[in-house]
């Protein structure tokens, strides 16, 4: 009796118990109108008084669902009156909410969209924007002595545009559920799917008076199949917060002008639309759109205070025409709050973007970007000390900001929407189908194939090369990799040529040994084939086993290759957020010729005689500073986001005779500097500026060669710093000065001119210039078959280039047209005087 007494108080207890936890949820749906029965699409939906709500689709559409009770759905948008529906029960679905027009004040004079462009005088808006320009320095938070605020950041990844069959092929028995969780997220026939998911807390401080901010994570979690996707990390990384007041601003790896720009007026049209009353103020509704459409701006519109003029909230998003390759939407909104009665700061940031491979068609298959940022708990002049601002916890460990269950439960305040993505990426995150998505976009971006848990094979990209001295050469290699933020890494490659058969090989190894500050230590032992003459100034931070000797197609011929036994030690220090880095460095080498018939570094030595192989000792201390660089990562190889940052480095090595069998002393002091430079709303500017000297006699591979390219493409590395019509060796110099400049125009010219707009293509600019001389003592000791010819006469090269050449979204392509001036050329067959590049980089 007892027995079936606790049985049955057991079974009540879980019937009362599911049906508490039936009625204890409120699910709606439904659409959101205006007076004219029209969609109004975006609409904010939320339950009253909580952050629990969502943002209607292009049709006004939303569903929305927690598992709490709530009796108020509160619907808001930029110009419209915020209505409060009071929800019959629990289940409210097919709703019809209408919403209604702002109260219109006097009336200001609205006008249409202008079919052709107004002048200022015209325009009703320009006055506006004036005050806007005017005030913009006193609505920021430039204008307390300190502050503080809260910030809640979440980004999220995923596929979307997939369709059931899809669906049921890559889930296969688990279709059915997922689909029912998918339904939420539906639009059309078509369903979204998240792989990926991050969620940061985060308290910022700062001191105006003294130019001071501190950053502290609170919190942080990530999930999903592509959490450890390096190309997919920087990928979320391309939607950079930026200052809406700002001219310009760097999104997706291009400098965009900004509606709010003081030139924007060259570029958009604006339309005052009318005045609308919101919480007791008057606020201006104006809209902007691209006066051609394939520039790189944006269409939408802003509310701007009629008193403090103040921009309160924007919308913005690319139209299908604007040239930007694997985008097929891009969105951007930004609410601001009133903090006091004068000043209106960041209340909520919203980035969206949708991305294709080949077409911008709505019915390809792509992948998704969100990614919000909430701030609250502004608390301005209220400073704190000095040392407090300098003091900063830095992330060191993967869980080092971990939280339990019950702050992100208090924190979400039972968001259902968060919580059923994160439901959702748990269920999917094992499936075989989708994780294999992940890993193929993995090898893509890195050039590496997993193989087991803590080994990757490749690069992939260096598998197969060609050269004159190896014929065809093949490569392979391996790399130690548990995460992107290992400690340790450790590289080792073999190559062999089918003509010389020899065998090369490399092994590089470096270790994070304290991260704060940053100390990175490694080592490299190198015997291969290298090309010097292909670039001037090295990172040896990087500890590089590159070979860029090697390449597939190549004008001309070329046997300048140096054989090196190389041993180098490194130390590397960062600071300020690793964007101030001192690195040290001590190398060994031994370099003889890698074909003595064709190619000799002879030298005569001072004690008589002529050396054809030597030794070489040196170390040297560099400086490496680059301001504003978006720095991500903490293990020992860190990662940089795509944002505009110049490059500041002092270089200085001291050569050593003596230290086994090494022959030279010498000094080398280099320095370069790279300064990129948006340039009113008609591109960006590259210039690069490099110059070294040399102290002391030495042989030809430790004097400065001008960097020559003899193939047919453009540089790999991120700034084309070699000169495209020189053969290697071509100039030789012990002091040297070379500047290059590049300017992308970012389609600003093409995109005007009726017929080839409609390529879609982007125009560049470039100019190279090299100047060197070379003292008569290392003129004298040389004993190789290279005539050392100095640019003691400005060399120039010049021309312009065609890129974003391809189909539909996918234009990877890129084609420079350069000319260059006479030189006296002594080594071999004449340099043409013009030629015709190719580069392969898909970029946005």
């Amino acid at each position: 009796m007892p027995l079936k007494k606790n049985v049955f108080i057991l079974t009540l207890f879980l019937f009362l118990g599911g049906y508490v936890l039936t009625i204890a949820q409120t699910r709606v749906s439904g659409q959101v109108i205006d007076e004219q029965g029209e969609p109004v699409p975006f609409a904010n939906v939320l339950f009253k008084n909580t952050h629990i709500g969502t943002a209607c689709d292009e049709n006004g559409k939303f569903s929305l669902y927690s598992q709490k009770n709530y009796t108020t759905l509160e619907v808001s948008s930029v110009g419209f009156t915020t209505r409060e529906i009071k929800l019959k029960g629990n289940d409210n679905t097919r709703m019809k909410i209408v919403l209604i027009m702002g109260e219109e004040l006097a009336p200001v004079v609205i006008v249409e969209k202008p079919k052709k462009n107004l002048s200022k005088k015209e325009n009703p808006a320009y006055p506006i924007l004036q005050k806007i320009w005017a005030n913009k320095h006193r609505n920021t938070l430039t204008q307390a002595k300190s502050y503080q605020y809260k910030r809640y950041e979440t980004v999220e990844l995923g596929l979307n545009n997939l369709d059931s069959v899809f669906l049921k092929r890559a889930l296969q028995s688990e279709y059915q559920e997922v689909r029912n969780i998918l339904s939420e997220k539906k639009y059309k026939q078509y369903f979204s799917m998240p792989m990926y998911l991050k969620e940061e807390v985060s308290q910022v401080y700062g001191d105006n008076e003294h130019n001071l901010q501190r950053t502290d994570v609170e919190a942080e979690r990530t999930q999903g199949v592509v959490q450890t996707g390096f190309g997919l990390e920087r990928f979320t990384r391309n939607f950079r917060e930026f200052d809406v007041y700002d001219n310009s601003f760097y999104l997706l790896d291009k400098s965009f002008v900004s509606p709010l720009s003081e030139y924007g007026y060259g570029v958009y049209a604006y339309v005052l639309n009318d005045s609308i009353e919101k919480d007791n103020r008057k606020l201006y509704s104006i809209y902007f759109f691209p006066k051609q459409d394939q520039d790189l701006l944006f269409k939408g519109n802003f509310t701007v205070d009629s008193k403090t003029y103040a921009i309160t909230s924007i919308q913005m998003y690319t139209i299908k025409e604007a040239s930007l390759n694997f985008v097929r939407d891009l969105s951007i909104e930004k609410e601001f709050q009133w903090v006091n009665d004068t000043l209106v700061l960041p209340k909520k940031d919203y980035y969206e973007g949708d991305f294709t491979i080949l077409t911008k068609s709505d019915e390809e298959k792509g992948m998704y970007v969100k990614k919000s940022i909430v701030y609250s708990d502004y608390l301005l002049n209220v400073p704190k000390e000095e040392s407090f601002y300098l003091a900063s916890v830095e992330k060191i460990k993967s869980n080092q900001f971990a939280q339990p269950e019950t702050y992100w439960e208090r924190l979400s305040g039972g968001d259902s929407l968060m919580t059923k993505t994160q439901n959702l990426i748990r269920r999917v995150g094992n499936n075989r189908r989708i994780k294999g998505i992940s890993d193929a976009l993995n090898i893509i971006t890195s050039g590496y194939i997993p193989i087991g848990q803590y080994v990757q094979f490749g690069s992939l990209w260096e598998s197969f090369t060609n050269n004159d001295v190896e014929r065809n050469r093949f490569r392979f290699g391996f790399r130690s990799f548990v995460s992107n933020d290992d400690r340790f890494r450790t590289y080792l490659y073999g190559a062999y040529g089918t003509l010389d058969k020899k065998f090369k090989y490399g092994i590089s190894a470096k270790y994070l040994f304290f991260h704060k500050p940053r100390i990175m230590i490694g080592g490299l032992y190198q015997d291969d084939y290298l090309q010097l003459g292909s670039i001037l100034q090295r990172d040896d931070a990087q500890l590089d086993l590159r070979n860029a000797s090697n390449f597939l197609f190549a004008r001309g011929e070329n046997y300048y290759l140096t054989r090196n036994k190389r041993i180098q030690g490194v130390a590397d220090i960062g600071l300020f957020k690793s964007n101030l880095h001192i690195t040290l460095s001590g190398t060994y080498q031994q370099m003889k010729s890698a074909d003595p018939a064709h190619f000799s570094i002879g030298y005569h030595a001072s004690e008589g005689g002529i050396f054809d192989k030597y030794s070489d000792a040196n170390a040297s201390l560099a400086l490496t500073y680059t301001p504003k660089r978006n720095v991500y990562g903490y293990g020992v190889e860190q990662f940089y986001g795509k944002n505009i940052f110049s490059t500041f480095r002092l270089k200085y090595t001291q050569g050593f005779s003596g230290i086994r069998n090494s022959q030279f002393d010498y000094s080398r002091l280099e320095g370069m500097i790279h300064y990129p430079q948006p340039l009113w709303g008609i591109g960006i500017l590259h210039t690069v500026v490099e110059a070294g000297k040399v102290f002391g006699e030495v042989p030809l591979p430790l004097l400065t060669p001008t960097p020559a390219n003899q193939t047919y493409a453009t540089s790999r590395r991120e700034f084309n710093r070699t000169f495209q019509l020189l053969d290697y060796y071509d100039f030789v110099t012990d002091a040297y000065i070379n500047v290059y400049a590049e300017h992308h125009f970012n389609g600003f010219l093409l995109n005007r001119l009726p017929l080839i707009k409609k390529t879609k293509w982007r125009s560049l600019l470039l100019a190279r210039v090299a100047y060197g001389t070379l003292r008569e003592e290392n003129r004298g000791v040389s004993a190789s078959n290279i005539y050392y010819n100095a640019p003691e006469k400005l060399y120039w090269e010049y021309g312009f280039g065609i890129e974003n050449i391809g189909i539909g979204n996918f234009r990877p392509i890129r084609v420079d047209f350069i000319w260059r001036s006479s030189f006296n050329d002594l080594n071999g067959v004449s340099n043409p005087y013009f030629g015709i590049r190719f580069g392969i980089k898909p970029e946005f």
